[in-house]
């Protein structure tokens, strides 16, 4: 026999030998249950969160009255924004409050 011949016959025994050990060294499945875990829902917030405060249009002019009725509203539309995050920012940490209250059980 030529040497390359016997290198892959001894390779080829060595793969078997090493096979057959391993199939039969192998541990049976584990019996434990496998956990389902719930898909998690994500809670729909109020309404009121979803509608975007409408925000006013730019100054026509640059006449003093007409920038201090725009500055005017403009404020407005900023504490709208404002109340609307804290708002959210308090809906947020209340469902983050009950999902611990949950997880606690």
């Amino acid at each position: 026999m030529s040497l390359l011949k016997t290198v892959k016959m001894q390779a080829a025994v060595v793969l078997t030998a090493l096979a057959i050990t391993a199939c039969s060294s192998t541990t049976a499945p584990s019996a434990t249950e496998i956990k389902v875990v719930e898909k998690a829902v994500m809670p729909i917030p109020p309404a009121a969160l979803m509608v975007a405060p409408v925000r006013p249009n730019a100054p026509k002019d640059g006449k003093t009255a007409t920038l201090l009725e725009h500055a005017a509203e403009f404020s407005g539309y900023v504490a709208e924004l404002e109340n609307q995050n804290q708002a959210w920012r308090d809906w947020a940490n209340s469902q983050a409050e009950v999902d611990s209250s949950e997880g606690a059980r």
